[in-house]
């Protein structure tokens, strides 16, 4: 690693003035003086000229590490372990690994294409490579077929356990199934192929051709990867995403969907890629809304109609959806209302337990509360941890957001939560303000973090 350090100091105007000058008196000086004169006159020109008043610090690294297919060919291999759809290739001493992970591949597969009524044609073409520590800035440039899609798997020395490779790698498995999902969807030569949304451009200049599919085709992969996550949990008591994960999860589906509604038919592959985050949670968020409300088999459903067909796009979707569900597709995700916790939630780590001095490992950390939101009126205060919603464990956001929904029934959810020098508590959360709610919660606010109260009076709301 080649690490630079660059450090610079902001000046006022006049004393960039006055720096000028004196760094041409320098510039003189040093003609008489040699190099070594002139840089000290001209450094201590500039330090002199003015008070500090900001550091910036640049750390950069020019190590990375690039997968192509070049350097592809240079690595070891010492096997490969093939199945019917997969292939898993192996370093020295991991074809235990790799025999399990093919093996539990093929079979969540299969479990996810019965849940969700899709086959999945594409290939998939796994590389366990080995590191002293995984590398954290890398790019990946393979050349493969259309209907093939490559994941490498990093396996750091040491820690080489099936389980230890799942944490290790947080593209795995929802981003796995995600991709083999979607380029199925585009790439089926079966019939059902979704139209894709298709952009090209020469000389400074784009087009693009917008079939406006993408709610569907990245809804129903993120909804693959959600139930390929459930999947490897269950087999796997100690699984859980890691702390890396959780950029890689799309963590926020109802509150997302709720904010975009509709407009998210209309989501184009060029749309910023500032709204991007948001869309990819509103899609997962309408197809576990799907599942909440008709049930597993409703999707399937769906999808058995869309492979009757030999190529559908938006309207055809929109269509087969709202026929096969016997209700309004656009009218269900138009009404859908979630409610707005008002909370900024961090997964709980052990850096950041260590950090704030918490007393617990898990949970999730209130970064923020929202002025007047829900949660604010309610008593939550920042650093508070909200261990559990509804007696649900919480070990992510997404936790926190199915919590909700899953009990979008009834008017209040209870939260069992940490704060500091009081301990553990219950606090409970309107899901739905009517006006004598909002009356108690004015009056039942929980008490400042420096508040004797005793902490049984926390959860005095009336149903």
């Amino acid at each position: 690693m080649n690490p630079s350090h660059r450090a610079a100091r902001k000046l006022p105007i006049g004393a960039v003035r006055i720096g000028t000058c004196l760094i041409a008196l320098a510039v003189l000086a040093g003609g008489l003086a040699g190099c070594r004169t002139f840089n000290k006159h001209i450094t201590e020109a500039v330090l002199d000229g003015g008070e500090t008043k900001q550091w910036n610090i640049h750390y950069g690294s020019t190590h990375r590490y690039r997968l192509n297919n070049e350097s592809l060919e240079e690595i070891a291999f010492e096997g490969t372990v093939e199945g019917p759809r997969i292939s898993v290739r192996y370093q020295k001493g991991l074809a235990d690994q790799a025999g399990q992970i093919a093996e539990q591949t093929a079979q969540m597969l299969e479990q996810v294409e019965q849940r969700i009524g899709m086959e999945i044609t594409t290939r998939s073409t796994i590389q366990l490579l080995r590191f002293d520590a995984p590398p954290q800035n890398f790019t990946i440039h393979l050349t493969v077929e259309p209907n093939e899609f490559p994941l490498p798997m990093f396996v750091r020395a040491g820690d080489e356990s099936y389980g230890s490779i799942l944490a290790q790698n947080p593209s795995y498995p929802y981003l796995f199934v995600h991709e083999l999902v979607e380029t199925s969807l585009v790439c089926s030569q079966k019939g059902g192929q979704v139209l894709p949304d298709l952009g090209w451009g020469a000389l400074g200049i784009s087009a693009h051709v917008n079939n406006y599919t993408r709610w569907f085709r990245d809804g129903l992969a993120n909804y693959a990867g959600f139930v390929a996550q459930e999947i490897i949990a269950a087999g796997l008591d100690d699984f859980e995403p890691s702390a890396r994960a959780e950029s890689v999860l799309h963590t926020r589906p109802f509150s997302s969907l709720a904010r975009i509604r509709g407009k998210l038919f209309s989501w184009p592959q060029s749309s910023p890629k500032e709204q991007q985050r948001e869309y990819y949670d509103a899609a997962l968020g309408l197809f576990l809304v799907l599942e909440a409300r008709f049930g597993e088999e409703a999707i399937r459903a769906i999808m058995q109609e869309i492979a009757s067909h030999k190529a559908v796009d938006r309207r055809d979707l929109v269509r087969i959806a709202s026929r096969t569900l016997g209700t309004d597709l656009r009218k269900i995700v138009r009404e859908f209302e979630f409610p707005r916790s008002g909370l900024q939630l961090t997964r709980i780590t052990p850096a950041l337990a260590l950090n704030e001095g918490l007393d617990v490992d898990a949970g999730l950390f209130v970064d923020a509360v929202e002025p007047n939101s829900l949660s604010d009126r309610a008593g939550l205060a920042a650093k508070d941890v909200i261990l559990a919603a509804d007696s649900a464990p919480l070990t992510g956001a997404l936790d926190f957001e199915l919590a909700l929904f899953r009990a979008r029934e009834k008017p209040l959810i209870p939260l069992s939560l940490w704060r500091a020098e009081k301990g553990m508590m219950t606090v409970k959360i309107p899901l739905r303000l009517t006006r004598r709610q909002d009356s108690q919660l004015a009056e039942s606010r929980l008490p400042p973090a420096g508040d004797d109260t005793n902490s049984s009076g926390f959860s005095r709301l009336a149903p």
